[in-house]
């Protein structure tokens, strides 16, 4: 399969000297976390949620939304050509970690594949007949992952998310169930920046359970690898946490990590 047969044509894009207020509004309007950035017909770079959440983070009050997308944007972007096999697409975006990416022929820019639509068709392609994938959670898990309780404060899951440079962590209660998840993205959408918060977070006592998202789906270690595919593609998040027969936690697969073994 080429990423052609899963890209997504006509992309909506946004142009280097527009403002991250109008980046911000066009993602939101179309419910993506990703715009190619165009100057005089011409792919220039990368514009990801998470880029303008680090803006927005980083400036003092409202000035974020004046900022001209080409001040944060990736540049230059990682691109692939319409004919490049999916598999090999899917382990770059594994390599570099990258949420999408754009499609480009003579340098006119063609279409979008995000991780959603590559780990959606690596899942429908496997389910052809094919010698058959019997890789499960487990084979693809980073084990005994660091987790934080829902009553920690949240300024100590920063510290440890900085420390050991991570950027999801499972919360579990005093049974070891999974009750929730962190990610750096809620992070930065609860308090801003991380750094700051961690340097006034004496007078803002928040907890974990402020930011983290919940419910979460725990998944069995036994799942097989292309069940977790589809359930990436499905609700859009970042990592999962992996669960033994008892509903206790024993590691943590990311999208990456999916990547990485179906890209095999």
């Amino acid at each position: 399969m080429k990423i052609r047969d899963i890209m997504r044509p006509g992309p909506i894009t946004i142009a280097a000297n527009d403002s991250l207020a109008s980046a911000q509004r066009a993602m939101a309007r179309a419910h993506i976390r990703h715009l190619p950035v165009v100057q005089n017909d011409r792919l220039v770079g990368m514009l990801s949620e998470r880029d303008v959440l680090a803006a927005r983070a980083n400036a003092a009050g409202d000035a974020w939304q004046g900022k001209p997308v080409a001040d944060v944007m990736s540049s230059p972007p990682h691109t692939a050509s319409p004919d490049d096999p999916l598999t090999e697409v899917a382990g770059r975006m594994a390599l570099e970690e990258i949420g999408a990416m754009p499609i480009v022929e003579l340098g006119k820019l063609l279409g979008i594949a995000t991780v959603s639509d590559v780990l959606d068709a690596e899942v429908r392609e496997a389910m052809e007949p094919s010698p058959i994938r019997v890789a499960t959670a487990a084979d693809a898990m980073t084990p005994w992952p660091y987790i934080v309780a829902p009553e920690a404060p949240l300024g100590e899951a920063v510290q440890m998310m900085f420390e050991y440079q991570i950027r999801h962590l499972p919360v579990v209660d005093d049974r070891n169930a999974v009750v929730g998840m962190l990610s750096e993205r809620d992070v930065r959408t609860a308090v801003g920046d991380p750094v700051d918060y961690l340097n006034v977070q004496g007078s803002r006592k928040l907890l974990v359970r402020d930011a983290m998202t919940y419910p979460v789906v725990a998944v069995p270690f036994d799942r097989p690898l292309l069940e977790l595919a589809s359930a990436f593609a499905d609700s859009k998040i970042g990592a999962l946490p992996i669960v033994d027969k008892d509903g206790a936690l024993i590691g943590i697969v990311s999208y990456v990590d999916a990547l990485r073994l179906l890209a095999r």
